[in-house]
């Protein structure tokens, strides 16, 4: 093998090394690049990504209306003025004239300049090598490198501008090489590098760091420089050459300039200014996003870019940006070993220095810059630690030392495992959900949290009207919808344990469900995609974790994990035979390490998972917004089974007796009436259904959370329901109690009729307790108490608001949590008010009050979670 280990100052380098004899090679090998960078191109409809920017420019640059909104909107002159040049949106919009404006036709350019990268690979790693083997691999490589790949098969300025870096970097080479060598460099050669220096700087700035590592490479050979015929025009190619180029790319505006108010009228003192101001924003524009990766986690397990993520029944799609972390640091050890033998030999080979000042540039001006940056700005570093991954490991496996060989074959081998591993994931490759998670997944890949933490105010304290004589004992972990069952949350706290009360978190989002308490610790979803977990004894938040869907359920907690179910309530999709699909967006079940909040696992569902699962048997059950009952393993995410019901189940909580699960579900085929609202009971042992009851209701079973006890189940839901003037609803509410062996209907009543905004909680939540059913209603605004065995009504309490949240009963005493955030405590055997208080924390929603000994803590729909002291009255 011929091998840096020889100086090579003395040996010509050629612009076109001999390739015949391994064009039978390096053809598989671009074939391989043309496949991961073309099949399913266009097979993702609509925008991804930054596509939202750079195809809506080119359709604005061909006068074309965009397919998102522009704000000052003029035809013809690019709306991303501030973000950067124009020449790679002009790529676009030139394949879009030709090909027609469609998925395949925007990501061409960028599909076919990529495929054309492993081919420039080999020529670089040949002019600088003098290796076939190590120019084939380096080409291969290339062909498969995560970040080129996933970047090339969008419409981005990177995947159009980092060819050029490729190319022009080898233009440099060969160019320095005829330097140092005392050769005739031709004139044309030096014309066509400074306009490919200028049309790389256009795509993205990032060409500017291919200018500035000429500029020190020819620094470095100053003698050479000065001595060179040429010297005047290779000065040019790397200065004027270049601007002049840029400055044409911008031709588009020369006519009428470019039709912005904060731009002088005068075309060269506009683009003088907006190069400034484009230079400004890049080098120090800060942001939060969720997939911002520190320029110092590169050579790590940097957070990859996610450019796509869709979520289906049996399989996941995800387009990540990151290339092979084996592969990077492999091609780190290459290149401080090609240092270290220069060290030994007291010499430096160009190749060396040529790499050295391409580490400096391309990654070293990312650290100086404080904006904010993500991992496929490390892109360009990628093709010079192939090349030294490839010498190093060719140069050991054709050493003369068995251990040499040995460790370059095992190098390539767990390069080429890791890469096939993680190949679904950087081209889009849906992946049966069973492998997907199995992929091994280092925290430090998953989304960044924004950093809010919630802000925490004072609440004064309530007296309550009589002691609280609590006997169920705080729970250690949190299994189902409001704890069990019996929907009862009152809980006796330790006395040997600190309670800190009078605070309020106030957090991002509404609060729909209440949160859980486990141990010393408590934990809440919102609205707003965010989970906050935060400690009891002190009020402090342990930790914030950003999710993205909605969290509507209650979170789940075992000693290490805390699970929540994702989704929306918005309609995803329309079947003839199944009904409406509830849940848009990113939906399914995730689970979370209890002690840090880092993502565990994530299982996705088409439908929604709005409804608080139930942990039972080291299973996770939940029913979706497709009205499919799964059961997930609660240590992987793994789906162990599931049960087709129909419909789908918006907030009814399944709820567990024995090993008979209880749910409801709603199928409509049209807006209002339901086709059929069923009450479905399943044996969880034997999975399958042991009865299901149709109730005669027109909506709202699927919001109600039933409950079971002493082998009844009670349910509510809206029998009748009208559409009014003034986005209003007239509705009445019934309650429904069930044989829980059998299913037959035991008995019904109504509990009154009202008025209602639309798209508002239509059906209270009932809560069992010594022989009484009590059961709220939010548009007659009563409470009422029933007989639970014969349903005879015990008394009505009219209330000041809406009532959904079920009471809970400490003693003689319940709590109701009104509507309008009132805390009402009432005697559960009359009905008669005995305290009403303001709590100032925002209505309330179907999240019952959680009762302690010497606080309250309640969650409100303004995204206020209060922990309130209570004081008994003497």
């Amino acid at each position: 093998m011929q091998s840096l280990f020889y100086a090579k100052s003395h040996r010509r380098t050629d612009f076109y090394p001999v390739l015949r004899p391994q064009w039978w090679m390096l053809l598989p090998i671009e074939a391989v690049a043309f496949l991961a960078r073309f099949i399913g191109l266009g097979s993702y409809h609509g925008l991804i990504y930054d596509e939202y920017y750079y195809v809506t420019a080119a359709d604005v640059l061909l006068h074309r209306t965009p397919p998102v909104l522009v704000k000052h909107l003029v035809f013809g002159i690019d709306p991303n003025l501030l973000s950067a040049p124009p020449f790679a949106k002009e790529v676009i919009a030139a394949s879009i004239w030709l090909f027609g404006n469609n998925p395949w036709a925007w990501r061409l350019p960028d599909a076919l300049l990529g495929s054309l990268v492993p081919v420039a690979m080999y020529f670089f790693a040949q002019a600088i090598f003098s290796n076939r083997w190590v120019s084939l691999l380096a080409a291969l490589l290339a062909a498969v490198d995560g970040l080129m790949v996933s970047t090339s098969r969008l419409a981005l300025l990177d995947s159009i501008a980092f060819p050029f870096v490729v190319g022009n970097l080898l233009w440099l080479w060969i160019l320095w090489g005829r330097l140092r060598e005392g050769q005739k460099i031709p004139g044309k050669m030096l014309w066509g590098f400074g306009v490919s220096l200028g049309l790389g700087l256009s795509a993205k700035w990032i060409g500017a760091q291919t200018i500035l590592m000429a500029w020190l490479i020819l620094g470095w050979s100053w003698p050479h420089v000065r001595r060179a015929r040429s010297r005047w025009l290779l000065a040019g190619s790397v200065t004027v050459i270049p601007l002049v180029t840029y400055f044409l790319t911008y031709a588009y505006a020369f006519a009428s300039g470019f039709h912005q108010s904060w731009l002088p009228r005068n075309v060269f003192l506009a683009w003088g200014k907006l190069q400034w101001l484009i230079f400004k924003n890049m080098w120090t524009l800060t942001f939060y996003h969720p997939w911002t990766a520190n320029a110092w986690t590169w050579l790590g397990l940097p957070r990859p870019t996610a450019y796509l993520w869709i979520a289906h029944a049996h399989s996941t799609i995800r387009m990540l940006a990151f290339s092979n972390p084996l592969l990077i640091w492999l091609g780190l050890l290459g290149l401080v070993s090609m240092a270290a033998a220069d060290v030994t030999a007291r010499r430096l080979r160009p190749a060396t220095l040529f790499f050295a000042v391409w580490l400096v540039v391309f990654y070293g001006t990312w650290l100086l810059t404080p904006r904010s940056k993500f991992n496929y700005y490390f892109l360009s570093m990628m093709p010079m630690l192939i090349m030294a991954f490839s010498y190093s490991a060719v140069t050991l496996v054709q050493g003369r030392k068995i251990w040499e060989r040995l460790s370059g074959i095992i190098a390539m081998a767990a390069v080429a495992v890791s890469t096939a591993y993680l190949f679904p994931l950087w081209v889009g490759m849906p992946m049966p959900n069973g492998f997907y998670h199995s992929v091994f997944w280092s925290s430090t890949w998953n989304a960044k949290p924004k950093p809010t933490a919630p802000r925490i105010t004072h609440v004064s304290p309530l007296a309550t009207a009589g002691p609280l004589n609590l006997r169920q004992p705080r729970p250690t972990g949190w299994s189902a919808f409001e704890g069990g069952g019996s929907h009862d949350t009152a809980f006796a706290w330790p006395a040997s344990q600190p309670l800190k009360a009078g605070y309020v978190l106030h957090l991002k989002g509404a609060v729909a469900d209440q949160p859980a308490i486990a141990g010393n610790d408590a934990y809440v979803g919102t609205n707003g995609d965010t989970l906050v977990a935060w400690s009891l004894s002190t009020g402090k938040v342990l930790w914030t974790d950003a999710v993205p869907n909605m969290v509507m359920t209650t979170p789940l907690v075992t000693s290490q994990t805390v699970f929540i179910g994702l989704g929306n309530n918005a309609f995803r999709s329309f079947s003839r035979t199944h009904g409406w699909i509830r849940g848009t967006g990113t939906n399914g079940i995730m689970a979370f390490s209890r002690a840090t909040g880092k993502e565990l696992w994530y299982s996705p569902t088409v439908g929604e998972d709005m409804p608080t699962p139930i942990l039972h048997g080291g299973l996770i059950y939940e029913v979706t917004g497709t009205g499919r009952l799964i059961a997930l393993n609660a240590g992987n995410g793994h789906e162990e089974w599931s049960l087709p019901l129909g419909g789908f189940d918006s907030m009814s909580s399944p709820v567990l007796s024995g090993n008979m699960l209880y749910v409801a579900i709603n199928v409509y085929m049209q807006a209002y009436p339901a086709a059929r609202s069923t009450v479905w009971a399943v044996n969880l042992a034997t999975r399958r259904i042991v009865w299901r009851r149709n109730v005669p209701v027109s909506s709202g079973l699927s919001d109600c959370s039933p409950v079971v006890a002493k082998g009844i189940l009670y349910i509510a839901g809206v029998p009748r329901i009208v559409n009014v003037s003034g986005g209003r609803t007239w509705l009445n509410n019934e309650i429904f109690a069930v044989n829980a062996s059998t299913g037959r209907m035991l008995w019904s009543r109504f509990t009154g009729g009202g008025y209602l905004g639309l798209d508002q909680e239509e059906v209270g939540i009932p809560f069992a307790k010594h022989g009484r059913v009590f059961i709220g209603n939010p548009a007659a605004m009563n409470l009422r108490a029933y007989s639970a065995d014969s349903g005879r009504l015990l008394w009505t309490l009219a209330l000041p608001a809406g009532l959904t949240a079920n009471p809970v009963q400490t003693g003689p005493v319940l709590w109701v949590a009104l509507g309008n955030g009132s805390l009402m405590e009432v005697q559960a055997s009359s009905g008669t008010i005995l305290k009403i208080d303001a709590t100032g924390l925002g209505p309330i929603g179907p999240d019952a009050p959680v009762v302690l000994n010497s606080a309250v803590l309640l969650a409100s729909l303004t995204g206020n979670v209060g922990m309130i002291p209570l004081v008994p009255v003497h």
